[in-house]
């Protein structure tokens, strides 16, 4: 799975992401409670995602990160990793982290 780079401080545009597994079928995410990390590559420093993960096409693995402002504050190389959460087993799934840019504002 790919991310999309993001800018320092812009809450727009949402990512939307396909949740593939290692041979390309994509995770079934129907009922799942998504949630992720976001660590730093100059510091290691781990955070939580801050923005909305909401699922919208569950059978095929798609859902949308609605940045919050703590997602884009500093610009930098990130690693993000995601959960799902499902009500029955086998619970969690998580991705294999990728990488992820936020760059610098002119602003």
């Amino acid at each position: 799975m790919a991310l999309a780079h993001a800018v320092a401080g812009a809450l727009r545009p949402s990512q939307v992401i396909t949740w593939l597994q290692e041979d390309g079928d994509a995770e079934v995410l129907t009922d799942a409670t998504l949630s992720g990390k976001i660590r730093s590559k100059r510091t290691g420093a781990v955070r939580d995602i801050a923005g909305d993960l909401t699922v919208t096409d569950g059978a095929n693995g798609i859902f949308t990160w609605v940045y919050h402002a703590d997602d884009v504050a500093v610009a930098g190389l990130f690693d993000v990793q995601f959960t799902a959460t499902f009500g029955s087993s086998p619970s969690p799934a998580r991705t294999l982290t990728t990488a992820w840019e936020v760059k610098e504002a002119l602003a």
